[in-house]
């Protein structure tokens, strides 16, 4: 699996954090999440808690510059003052469009700050490229026919009906199933404590049973949602791998 937390990983920091855990909803791609994040580390050295509250109403005015603004973003959502919330909070209601991801990250950090002021617990942050909602985490999963070959009516019914029931018995969401012609691609939000790897390995062993036709490899990310060029790429390296040997 590409691109995922591990489950082991997950449960280990559930019980460390003893389930006080939030997740990013919005699908943000991870190279702005990664630049976010080293902009405030860059801000927290150099941080005046005063200054910074004192210049809060400029995250609303169009003469700062959106250079200065995302530096200025970075500061509030450092500070741990409710007034300093408050405007990340206004401001994210109607953000430069420019900086929309960048407010939603800014708000998130300004509210795991004041849980952990406030509540004295130190909440985890979850975020990855695809999202999330509430206690479960977004995935793309790519499954393929095991010799290339297009799916059928009958096997593409399967699969869905496989899928759907063990999403709704793992109280997950599948969200969107699409069939393009060798391979199928599904999204779908999954419980933070549910064994994907584990529960998609049995989803293709029980398919295979009644017609053997899924390759047992298949590409789960949380990072993005794969275009069909990329998975075209990613079947034609699988096949003249397989070859190779």
């Amino acid at each position: 699996m590409k691109g995922v937390i591990g489950n082991e990983k997950l449960k280990k920091l559930m019980e460390k954090y003893h389930g006080n855990i939030s997740v990013l909803e919005e699908q943000i791609d991870v190279k702005l999440q990664m630049e976010y994040f080293k902009e405030s580390r860059e801000q927290k050295s150099q941080l005046v808690k005063e200054e910074v509250l004192n210049r809060k109403e400029e995250i609303f005015s169009d003469e700062l510059v959106l250079n200065e603004k995302k530096k200025l973003l970075c500061q509030l959502a450092l500070v741990d003052e409710v007034e300093a919330f408050k405007a990340l909070e206004r401001y994210r209601q109607l953000p430069d469009k420019q900086l929309l991801s960048w407010s939603v990250l800014a708000y998130q950090q300004s509210k795991m700050l004041m849980q952990s002021t406030l509540l004295d617990e130190k909440p985890l942050f979850i975020s990855t490229g695809l999202g999330g909602q509430g206690k479960m985490l977004r995935y793309f999963i790519v499954i393929i026919t095991k010799d290339y070959a297009n799916f059928v009516d009958y096997q593409k019914k399967l699969v869905r009906n496989e899928f759907e029931t063990a999403f709704k018995k793992s109280e997950s969401v599948l969200e969107e199933i699409t069939c393009e012609g060798n391979y199928l691609t599904l999204t779908g939000l999954v419980s933070l404590d549910v064994g994907l790897k584990k529960m998609i390995s049995q989803i293709i062993a029980q398919c295979n049973e009644i017609g053997d036709f899924l390759n047992t490899s298949v590409l789960v990310t949380n990072v993005k949602k794969l275009s069909s060029l990329e998975i075209q790429a990613m079947i034609e390296e699988q096949k003249n791998n397989s070859i190779d040997k």
